[in-house]
């Protein structure tokens, strides 16, 4: 029988669940040195061209071409040029000051001897959005091939493979394993047992059959113990996900030209470390009965670990007094049972080395959680979760300013257009990406001095349109810069040293939908119970024993059920919203008495005590948003 059951199987069904089962499968994809892809599709160059990407002085990325003459991130252009004659540096697309889009300018950088064809820092401002642009591509086809996916950052991603291999294990009628034996033929048993569900969830599964140890891996197997590939049914699930990770990778080269290295495993550390391992253009498995040798090959370290990289590794290495190589085992030899043995001995030299809360990274409040995980990614078992990253809840444009750049209100302005644009452009990207309507609410300005002190402001944005635009942006801005312009006058305020703009504070709502879409029938009285606390969180709301009682002063609607409240109350604020964007009718639940005289005054009939006759008014705007656009 096998080691693993019919819950480890079924449990790969489950987008949430998946990754705890010790039958996952977790992929790592990165897109190999993507800035110096990107502009090579875009120059029409090839793959043995040696491309730098440059951002003024550094360089940002490194084609593999390029890596062959002994160039790295860590030279300067000038350096580079040194070490390859024919090397191609192309520098990153661009703002300039007062511009509100980006553009490219081919043949121009600090390394051109014309001045005329350098790009100054003090009148430019690097844009990425090229790069996102590429990526959104990826991810798309991603997407459409996992039903789970992780961005990881611009140029990497995490897919569970779960579903996908669990389809291919029961469902795939056409996948050949040798010559004409197909996939279907082969376990043909077991999927009738599933199918008609004729099992204990609890039991094992049954030995693989021996036609199924036949099925081809794609990429490399790690194995220098010559262990034998396929023995139980997580190699096998490991074996379906490199097939379809295979496939995707195939298809972001043919579609977008980009050559990718993939990293497969049970754990999103082990896949990361995988991927990392062999590149450019490979991929890489790690079976579970290999996770060991392959944490041991002595390429990896505790601090190579995701997440243990910086000051956090760096600290446990001092703590656990761990050695310079082969931390990752030492760390299984000397804590070999469980986690509270590492635990303990963690507790005792964070209270050995006089503990100070301000300068260590450790919680003493949290050794256990963290005991634990270094326990279980010493041995390849600490599983995370992968998240689908929903829209970003803020974002920003911001610039380090040198020299004289920033020298006047004028200079604020004409900088402030280019972060304008910039947010804008990434707004867009992200309602195309989601297919949502995303409107920042809040937006706030931040600007150093000459003297490095800070000057902060900020406040509401408001709307004419159902899209956001960089205009509306930059009118608040405008607003803001001219009124810290007025606080620092008589102060060493300029030239500024950093500008930055945050917007904040999103309204995210689905396309083509109505309110009702969104927030369903909402005019029923919901039953249920009221939770902790609800009575500070709605002051006010008490009926006559004192018990906290949530009421819609609009509709005259109780509600015994938080949830329910919350509903309701959301389903009003999105109904402002869209009469906010759409114009109000007289009708409407969110204007007050004050409000609907002022928007709808030819609908009233007056006093019959006024004997004295008024003079003729012109009528306010029945435009809702100018009404709103006051109040803000």
């Amino acid at each position: 029988m096998s080691k693993f059951t019919w819950k480890d199987l079924i449990q790969l069904g489950s987008p949430s669940k998946a990754y705890e089962s010790p039958l996952a499968c977790i992929a790592h994809i990165d897109m190999n040195a993507f800035f110096a892809q990107v502009e090579q599709m875009r120059c029409g160059l090839s793959k043995d061209d040696p491309v730098v990407c440059v951002q003024w002085n550094s360089i940002i990325a490194v084609s593999y071409a390029a890596r062959k003459y002994g160039i790295s991130r860590m030279d300067t252009i000038q350096e580079a040029l040194k070490k390859c004659d024919n090397l191609i540096p192309i520098h990153t697309a661009v703002f300039k000051k007062g511009e509100d889009f980006w553009q490219y300018h081919d043949g121009c950088g600090s390394w051109v001897q014309d001045r005329a064809k350098q790009i100054h820092v003090e009148d430019h401002k690097v844009s990425l959005e090229p790069y996102r642009r590429e990526s959104r591509k990826a991810l798309k086809i991603f997407k459409n091939a996992c039903d789970l996916v992780e961005r990881a950052s611009i140029d990497e991603v995490f897919l569970d493979l779960g579903r996908v291999c669990l389809n291919m294990l029961m469902f795939n009628e056409d996948y050949e394993l040798k010559g004409e034996l197909k996939l279907k033929d082969a376990l043909s048993t077991i999927r009738e047992v599933f199918i008609e569900g004729n099992y204990d969830i609890n039991s094992h599964l049954p030995p693989i059959p021996e036609k199924i140890k036949s099925l081809n891996f794609e990429g490399d197997v790690f194995n220098p113990q010559g262990r034998n590939v396929i023995t139980d049914w997580d190699d096998v699930i490991l074996a379906l996900g490199s097939q379809a990770t295979k496939g995707v990778r195939d298809t972001i080269e043919n579609i977008l030209g980009y050559t990718t290295s993939c990293g497969l495993s049970r754990t999103k550390n082990v896949s990361k470390l995988a991927s990392n391992y062999k590149k450019p253009d490979a991929q890489t498995i790690v079976k579970n009965d290999c996770v060991l040798d392959f944490l041991d090959c002595g390429k990896f370290e505790i601090t190579s670990f995701w997440t243990l990289g910086g000051i956090l590794g760096k600290e446990l290495v001092d703590r656990l007094n761990l050695p310079n190589e082969n931390s990752i085992k030492h760390i299984r030899k000397t804590w070999p049972d469980n986690p509270s043995q590492l635990k303990t001995f963690l507790d005792d030299k964070v209270k050995e080395c006089d503990f100070d809360r301000s300068t260590s990274t450790i919680d003493p409040l949290k050794t256990a959680d963290l005991a634990k995980k270094l326990f279980d990614l010493s041995r390849g078992q600490f599983s995370l979760a992968l998240s689908p990253r929903p829209v970003v809840k803020s974002m920003m444009s911001n610039k380090n300013l040198r020299g004289k750049s920033c020298n006047s209100l004028l200079d604020c302005i004409s900088w402030l257009e280019v972060f304008c644009a910039e947010l804008a452009s990434r707004i867009q990207d992200l309602e195309q990406e989601y297919n949502k309507i995303v409107l920042p609410r809040t937006v706030s300005l931040s600007l150093n001095s000459k003297t490095y002190e800070v000057y902060r402001k900020s406040g509401p944005i408001t709307y004419k349109s159902i899209n956001f635009q960089s205009h509306e942006l930059l009118k608040v801005g405008v607003k803001f810069v001219t009124e810290l312009d007025a606080k620092g006058r008589n102060k060493s305020y300029y030239p500024l040293t950093k500008m930055s703009v945050s917007i904040t504070n999103f309204d995210i709502l689905d396309l083509q939908k109505t309110v009702v879409d969104m927030f369903g029938d909402q005019v029923h009285t919901f039953k249920g119970s009221i939770g902790k606390g609800d009575e500070e969180k709605y002051p006010g709301l008490k009926d006559n024993r004192g018990t906290p009682k949530l009421e819609c002063s609009k509709c005259q609607i109780n509600f015994t059920d938080q949830k329910s409240f919350q509903e309701h109350g959301d389903y009003h604020l999105a109904s402002k919203l869209s009469e906010g964007l759409n114009g109000a009718e007289e009708t409407s639940k969110n204007l007050s008495f004050g409000e609907k005289r002022l928007l709808f005054p030819n609908k009233r009939s007056s006093p019959q005590s006024f004997t004295t006759p008024r003079k003729k008014q012109t009528a306010p705007s029945k435009n809702i948003l100018s009404f709103f656009a006051r109040k803000k």
